[in-house]
């Protein structure tokens, strides 16, 4: 532990020395980042990742000078060492890159999944589904499983970089939570790599948080957010299915939650998912009058909470797993709530209509199948006719009338038309034409007619078809039977049988 601590302290005392060298240099570049940065008028450099990235070097160099077991290890693991530095070094320079002359996003996005690929062939790689525990046995489903995570947790700490010391203090509490993990499961490799950047963040901080003097900018949150994935995985490789997965989400909770939140933000109000704009969760707490820095510990407070779960859920049962689960969805459901993001508040009430609709939905297929009950058990067509009426009006249609022009005269049934408010059918609604049979023959025919301005019908119009006229028609039958058995023949032959046909209305104007 102590050679830890020594390279916590080394981390830190050279990101002390390092920062200031590199503040000065990004000035003398120019180094503001771009015009949509609202920080950008302070002029403050942003290549706090390139000091970051010395520092801990250097940490790492002083660590070859000290023989003990920490070093061996060290020197065991070099071509693991070789796997994150190489493909990170690369992923910081294209954020330097961008720092000082500009990159797009499509750009960045194309190295960081080449470096993820890097990564993916050196071993580093996801080769189960998360929560499932499927083994993936397609090489191309594992790269692009770890592609994915990689290049989501790297640009979730690029989103989330709008504040003074906001992505450095996260960083920071991610990085502690990944070296108490492999500490527990000794994976002294990624305990080396991870405490020395903890100590070089804790010490950037000095810099970094408000009022900054300089940024990570890109170099910084992109290198330390591939970085960080990347020990990830090696992590989860010596641990269960479902904690490989579990574990690292749970720690890169608020940065992970963030990206999701302006993904589908995005996604709903229709822009690009790569236009930067000012609705992160750090941008809507400023919002609600809070300060900068109140902000920030904030925010500090729910990643070290994330953090903390990560460990808990490490050390737990199955029943535990469940509660972190349970409270960090809680958490994301109250903060995301709180933060009145309006394409949120239209899918909630989008919801919440759907919901009610379908509930009425229930309600009158329910009232449909009570009724063609109550059909079938009246004593009497006329009785059944009069449960038709109750039961379409409950619908909401307008009218109904029957025509029974195949039936003797004087032998057909007494139905009475009814219409709402006795208004009749017009040109400002839509009607419907259903033909009643008995058996093989059609004796008659039912008109059904609603009012075009009303809302749409709250329940599956077959069922009218399938279940509620079937069981007038079976009244009918045992009438028009009754009436066939008599001697007497029909007075009005037989017409060709109807078909069910809608009628468009002619509307006015």
């Amino acid at each position: 532990m102590r050679t830890y601590l020594g390279l916590f302290l080394l981390g830190a005392l050279f990101t002390f020395l390092v920062t200031p060298l590199v503040r000065a240099l990004g000035r003398r570049v120019r180094a503001y980042g771009k015009a949509h940065d609202a920080r950008e008028q302070a002029q403050i450099p942003r290549l706090g990742g390139i000091a970051i990235f010395l520092a801990t070097l250097a940490a790492w160099a002083a660590l070859l000078l000290i023989p003990n077991d920490v070093r061996a290890r060290f020197l065991a693991e070099w071509r693991n060492f070789l796997t994150v530095l190489v493909p990170a070094t690369l992923v910081l320079l294209a954020g330097a890159y961008d720092d000082v002359v500009g990159a797009t996003p499509r750009q960045k996005l194309l190295v960081e999944t080449l470096a993820a690929g890097l990564v993916w062939l050196a071993g580093f790689r996801i080769t189960s589904l998360p929560f499932v525990g499927y083994h993936l046995h397609s090489p191309l489903l594992s790269f692009m499983l770890t592609a994915f995570w990689i290049v989501a947790v790297t640009n979730s700490l690029n989103l989330i970089d709008g504040l003074d010391g906001l992505a450095a203090g996260i960083a920071f509490f991610v990085t502690v939570s990944v070296f108490v993990v492999s500490l527990i499961q000794a994976n002294y490799f990624v305990c080396i790599l991870a405490i020395t950047l903890a100590g070089a963040l804790l010490a950037f901080l000095r810099f970094n948080f408000a009022p900054a003097t300089i940024f990570l900018g890109d170099s910084g949150s992109l290198f330390l957010g591939f970085i960080l994935a990347s020990l990830a995985i090696h992590t989860s490789q010596k641990t269960s299915t479902l904690l490989a997965i579990v574990v690292p989400f749970v720690a890169f909770g608020l940065p992970l939650m963030d990206t999701s939140l302006t993904v589908v933000r995005r996604f709903l109000s229709g822009r690009p998912l790569f236009r930067a704009d000012r609705d992160h969760i750090h941008h809507r707490l400023l919002q609600n009058r809070l300060t900068l820095k109140v902000v920030v510990l904030g925010l500090y407070g729910l990643a070290a909470l994330f953090s903390l779960g990560s460990l808990l859920i490490l050390q737990s049962t199955g029943s535990l797993v469940a509660l972190v689960a349970v409270l960090a969805g809680a958490s994301a459901w109250f903060l995301t709530g709180g933060l009145r993001y309006e394409e949120l508040s239209e899918v909630n009430a989008y919801v919440a209509r759907a919901v009610q609709s379908q509930r009425w939905v229930l309600a009158n297929q329910i009232l449909i199948r009570k009724a063609a009950k109550q059909m079938e058990e009246a004593r009497s067509v006329e009785g059944s006719w009069q449960f038709l009426i109750s039961a379409l009006a409950a619908l909401d249609f307008d009218g109904i009338t029957c025509q029974l022009p195949q039936w003797r005269i004087g032998q057909a049934p007494s139905l009475a038309g009814w219409s709402r408010d006795g208004e009749q059918s017009s040109s400002e609604s839509w009607n419907v034409s259903i033909p009643l049979r008995a058996g093989e023959k059609v004796v008659g025919e039912l008109q059904l007619w609603r009012a075009l301005r009303k809302e749409r019908l709250l329940f599956q119009f077959s069922s009218l078809l399938d279940t509620l006229i079937p069981s007038f028609e079976k009244q009918l039958k045992t009438r028009y039977d009754a009436q066939e058995m008599e001697p007497e023949q029909p007075s009005v032959l037989p017409g060709p049988a109807l078909q069910p046909r809608i009628l468009a209305p002619e509307r006015k104007g």
